[in-house]
């Protein structure tokens, strides 16, 4: 019978027992480590959630084969991650699907009691990647179950005051965030998705990695730990960025990488492909509103389009109201600060991080 080792961790106050095959057990570890807050954790939601990761070449191929022969249904739980998802018995699969661009070196299951199973192809490339996806999945559904709300948004906290960094893709909000950890020591709370509390009185992160484009590198000053931005296309708004894992991004700028932070205040970028000076103001009630009715990911989220591992416990309508009276709240209580520049202005990343953090004085 082949080994185990057996690993419990926290993401979102969510409990993850984590079985791994001893064989993948190392790189395993390292990678879930690099996703693992060091301070501020979540308060706990008494839930728990047991993943299995199988590392086993007969394993994998007679699951394989099977549900391969298995009637199945096209679903998209992931932007432009296709999938089949078939029942044997009282077990749910997911493959990629066929004519996906994903390799067809891993499995998904789950079943009747909830338990999640991650089943790999020995030599699948950088396998360990495929437990983080359940884990992201199970923090988001369990913290809108919790009536946290979500948005596409980076944070930061300084100090004890969280920065919730909120804006479309490619609106700058990465730069952002990357400019308080390089300018200010900020600490990392999230990068893609933040979760904001019932009472829209803290911020938390969702563990994903930090994906930075190469203008953003190169306005910064050679540091360790970073990668070379020419290895990167220099376009602005360009969808091909550096990946770094939490603890990369904070080794990089000496910060740390935390789970929550008392919200403070919140930063709609809108960066444009030219040399305009950065400007700032704080959004009045309806542009604010708007913005962030944008940014919100609960209930539909452009990303995470169907959930999966994880099923959603509360009704779409009940969902969308708690948003619309989170935001609601936000406004009412939180300054949101457009901030504006060109790119490609001269002293970027100092200027944003000091009228960011000039903002929480």
């Amino acid at each position: 019978m082949t080994g185990t080792t057996t690993a419990a961790t926290r993401f979102a106050g969510h409990r993850f027992d984590v079985v791994t095959d001893t064989a993948f057990d190392a790189a395993q570890e390292r990678y879930l480590r690099a996703f693992i807050p060091e301070h501020q954790l979540a308060p706990l939601c008494g839930e728990e959630t047991a993943v299995r990761v199988r590392h086993d070449a007969a394993l994998f191929q007679g699951r394989m084969i099977r549900v391969a022969e298995a009637p199945s249904l096209t679903v998209v739980p992931f932007r432009g991650e296709p999938y089949r998802r078939c029942q044997l018995g009282e077990v749910t699969w997911w493959r990629p699907a066929p004519n996906a661009h994903l390799p067809q070196d891993h499995l998904y299951a789950r079943d009747a009691a909830g338990r999640q199973t991650v089943l790999l192809q020995p030599g699948a490339g950088r396998g360990e990647r495929y437990l983080m996806r359940v884990v992201r999945e199970v923090v988001l559904r369990c913290s809108e179950s919790r009536g946290w709300t979500s948005f596409h948004a980076a944070a930061a906290a300084l100090d004890d005051r969280g920065v919730l960094i909120a804006a479309p893709s490619g609106a700058g909000k990465t730069t952002v965030l990357t400019a308080l950890a390089a300018h200010h020591g900020a600490d990392l709370i999230a990068s893609d998705r933040a979760l904001v509390t019932a009472d829209a009185g803290m911020v938390g992160g969702v563990p994903i990695s930090v994906r930075v484009g190469a203008g953003t590198l190169s306005a910064l000053a050679p540091r360790e730990g970073l990668p070379n931005p020419h290895n990167l296309p220099g376009a602005f708004g360009s969808t091909r960025k550096a990946s770094l894992t939490p603890h990369e991004f904070a080794r990089a700028f000496s910060c740390r990488v935390r789970e929550t932070a008392p919200l403070r205040l919140i930063v709609v970028p809108r960066f444009r492909d030219d040399d305009q000076t950065l400007s700032s103001h704080i959004l009045k009630a309806a542009r604010a509103r708007t913005a962030l009715a944008a940014a919100c990911c609960t209930p539909y989220d452009e990303d995470w389009r169907e959930p999966w591992f994880a099923v959603r416990t509360r009704p779409v309508d009940d969902l969308a109201r708690q948003a619309a009276v989170l935001i609601d709240s936000l406004v009412a209580t939180m300054p949101v600060l457009a901030v504006t520049a060109g790119v490609h202005s001269p002293g970027l990343m100092e200027r944003i991080a000091d009228t960011v953090t000039g903002r929480l004085t």
